[in-house]
């Protein structure tokens, strides 16, 4: 009994770890979007979405993660997503939706403002409590401690699927998407593309 406590202790504190990087406000601190460049030790660098490359020294805690491409039928009830979302009409409309591994349930979990370029736009992480086809969209009823958001996922939404990556992920012409620490000196996470993916975040 005191060995498998000994093992689980390491889980459950890197497990919230990496809750606390995700925080929403940690989200919303800093990120940088772009190309990995060039990786040398624990600093990478990105050539920025604006032009120009940045040096970003990685954390000793970095936590990394990998997105690779998926479809709606990976958009099912009882899945933790994180859908990216506009307002038209009225309603709550999903720009991106990100499936997350099982072993990511409650990640950044919440309804909080997000930095994608374009109109004013949300962050939804949340357990899908309710899911129905309406014409031709899927429309889901999100669940999460404080509240509940209903959104409309079209056919044009992007679809990813979101895990855990080690670091042999972070190969030069990847695209990369990158959250500093409150400090802004050095990178709290790393989401990396796939090859031939960009983390729509």
């Amino acid at each position: 009994m005191l060995m498998f406590r000994t093992l689980r202790m390491p889980i459950f504190v890197a497990a919230s770890l990496v809750l606390s990087l995700f925080a929403g406000p940690a989200l919303a601190q800093s990120h940088v979007r772009g190309t990995l460049a060039a990786v040398k030790d624990d600093t990478i660098t990105v050539q920025t979405l604006k032009g120009g490359n940045e040096d970003i020294k990685l954390a000793g805690d970095v936590a990394l993660f990998l997105v690779t491409k998926s479809d709606m039928k990976a958009v099912q009830s009882g899945k933790f997503v994180g859908i990216t979302s506009v307002e038209r009409g009225g309603k709550r409309v999903a720009v991106e939706v990100h499936v997350f591994a099982e072993t990511l349930r409650g990640l950044a979990e919440g309804h909080y403002p997000w930095d994608l370029d374009s109109e004013p736009n949300m962050m939804t992480n949340a357990n899908i409590a309710k899911l129905e086809d309406v014409d031709t969209d899927r429309v889901l009823k999100l669940s999460y401690p404080s509240g509940e958001q209903t959104i409309s996922v079209p056919k044009t939404a992007t679809i990813v699927e979101f895990d855990k990556a080690g670091r042999d992920q972070l190969m030069p012409g990847r695209r990369v998407f990158v959250g500093m620490k409150k400090d802004a000196k050095e990178a709290a996470f790393v989401v990396i593309g796939a090859e031939g993916v960009r983390p729509p975040m």
